[in-house]
């Protein structure tokens, strides 16, 4: 039985030794896990090497055999050059994601309190629920703001969170403890689209951050992130609808609404996850 796929002695490689390779069919042609192409094709077509196989004379996949321990070291050092990179990265974003979860959770606490109904049964707890909502929100684009070293993408996001958090301190400085001037839709409606591209990029930053951790979990923050625009614009939609056909539109709201409150839900658990993929990485 011959020793390679492809013909070639492994005594004679020059970079046996270099990469510590077992052997052609105990390393990198071994049927399970075994990263050369040439091999894997000798094994589908049923041959034990590329010599009893009909088409090694036009065969591109065998012409390159020779660049294939080349190939294969770069490769490797790409590999190692990306773990050192998650490796460097990993104590920051575990740390601070791990402050952004519970920011996250913490927030909610004062946005229970600056709901529309205690506006007149408990001014006070209204006035200092959007206070700390703004606050919250600042924070939030500081830690953000912070992580930019480890993807671009969270600059832009922790930009919007600011900007999102002085017009929404404005508002309410503005509107006191009475109702909102319609006037004061000049600063919010910008507002809340920088808010809509904060998370874009705050979402896609996560999922870049995660390739070679957990690349399910960055598929997730992407999809989360359509998820989000879509019911935005279904809230739109629904708002527009009920000028038309109150029923319909006031179903298409609810249903906006009830959709937005799972993907806040979905938000907290994927950083969560986020926060922890890192830490366990580190572990």
């Amino acid at each position: 039985m011959a020793e390679t796929y492809c013909g070639k002695t492994c005594a004679e490689c020059a970079y046996k030794e270099q990469s510590g390779c077992p052997g052609c069919k105990s390393g990198p042609g071994r049927q399970f896990g075994g990263d050369c192409g040439l091999a894997k094709c000798v094994r589908e077509k049923g041959h034990e090497t590329c010599d009893t196989c009909g088409f090694r004379g036009n065969c591109g996949t065998r012409r390159s055999s020779a660049d294939m321990p080349e190939y294969r070291r770069r490769k490797q050092e790409a590999e190692k050059a990306r773990l050192e990179a998650v490796a460097r990265r990993a104590p920051v974003l575990g740390k601070w994601l791990w402050i952004l979860f519970w920011l996250v959770v913490i927030g909610n606490i004062p946005g229970l309190m600056s709901i529309d109904v205690l506006a007149g049964i408990a001014p006070g707890v209204f006035m200092t629920g959007q206070i700390l909502g703004v606050l919250c929100t600042a924070v939030y684009g500081g830690i953000l703001l912070r992580l930019q070293s480890e993807e671009d993408r969270y600059h832009t996001a922790g930009v919007c969170a600011l900007i999102a958090a002085a017009v929404n301190l404005l508002v309410s400085l503005i509107a006191g403890i009475g109702e909102t001037p319609t006037w004061t839709l000049v600063f919010t409606l910008p507002a809340a689209v920088f808010v809509l591209v904060g998370e874009y990029h705050e979402f896609i930053g996560h999922s870049v951050v995660l390739s070679g951790v957990d690349g399910e979990l960055g598929w997730k923050w992407e999809n989360l992130w359509k998820w989000t625009i879509g019911l935005e614009l279904g809230m739109l939609g629904g708002i527009v609808i009920m000028l038309i056909i109150p029923f319909l539109g006031a179903v298409a709201v609810l249903g906006a609404a009830v959709g937005m409150v799972v993907v806040s839900i979905l938000r907290m658990v994927y950083l969560y996850r986020t926060a922890r993929a890192f830490r366990d990485y580190l572990a």
